[in-house]
């Protein structure tokens, strides 16, 4: 299944199931809100894998995330998505980030649908620097928890601006054209990106739900681009919020195989995203995403969040 985390060919079978790729765009994300003013012991340090990191590892070196400091905001969301009106998907988004750095946490476990929907379970995580003008990400792992257990490794060059991949096992195509090393490195990586997007409007130069997001997930490079769509109320914690519904349409580059590529339902097709201002961590968060396309509906609802504001 795609999304801004996750590899969609190990998951979609089936052209109809094509659709299906972009639903996982969010699923890094979100709840119920807990503002935590006083919670014990970082957020990021409570979340699964972490103790794993370095298992498996490619490239003969420890990976280590810098240590949360106390001004930083911290944030852990948790996602559930439903396909067909079933509940299929179940995802965390865990991380901080100070006024500099970042680190953040993913994970992803889906649920069978016959021939449709395999089972799956992924995790990820990201840490590097920002600014008002995007994000430069350091490294980044991924860990398939699959048959095949694939990892992948990016280490980001930012001397020679160019991104080290490490993938084992290999996979068999890089697509056509492959993307080239500038596009890589001028991309984020897919869990970074989804802080990229949050952050826009409050952290990140320019107005929330704007512009693009330029993707490399290993092998693919897309764009994620933005369209404000007005308000829209909607409910959320059992009553109806204000939001911004943000249109956001998957639009490939380089790296695709043929038969990977969009047709022109898809491409014209945006995932609904509905996004509320939390400006006491300065995110923008979407609360809820709706994809509907042929005979495919997919809705991923933000179900619980906890949330520590920066130390003063």
């Amino acid at each position: 299944m795609r999304d801004l985390i996750y590899d969609e060919n190990t998951i979609i079978k089936g052209h109809e199931m094509k659709h299906l790729a972009k639903i996982g765009l969010p699923t890094a994300l979100f709840g119920t809100l807990i503002a935590l003013e006083a919670a014990h012991g970082a957020l990021l340090d409570q979340t699964r894998n972490l103790a794993v990191l370095n298992e498996g590892n490619i490239n003969p070196k420890t990976y280590t995330l810098p240590s949360t400091p106390p001004n930083a905001a911290e944030f852990d969301f948790k996602l559930k998505g439903y396909v067909f009106g079933l509940r299929m998907i179940k995802a965390n988004y865990t991380g901080w980030f100070d006024g500099t750095r970042y680190a953040a946490y993913s994970d992803i476990k889906t649920s069978g649908l016959g021939a449709m929907l395999k089972k799956l379970e992924i995790w990820a995580v990201s840490t590097g620097t920002y600014n008002r003008s995007g994000l430069t990400p350091k490294f980044h792992i991924q860990q398939n928890l699959n048959k095949k257990n694939r990892r992948v490794e990016l280490n980001y060059d930012h001397a020679a601006r160019k991104i080290d991949v490490a993938i084992q096992p290999p996979i068999g195509s890089q697509g056509l054209p492959p993307a080239s090393p500038e596009e890589r490195y001028s991309a984020d990586d897919t869990v970074s990106a989804l802080l990229n997007l949050m952050m826009r409007g409050q952290k990140i130069d320019g107005p929330m739900c704007s512009g693009s997001v330029r993707v490399f997930d290993s092998k693919q490079h897309y764009s994620l681009r933005m369209v404000q769509d007005g308000n829209k109320r909607i409910k959320y914690q059992g009553e109806k919020v204000e939001t911004i519904r943000c249109l956001v349409y998957y639009e490939p580059i380089s790296g695709f195989d043929p038969e990977d590529l969009p047709d022109s339902e898809e491409s014209g097709t945006p995932i609904k995203m509905y996004m509320k201002s939390f400006p006491e961590i300065g995110l923008y968060v979407p609360v809820k995403f709706s994809y509907k396309i042929s005979s495919i509906k997919a809705t991923i609802k933000l179900d619980e969040m906890s949330i520590k504001r920066p130390a003063l």
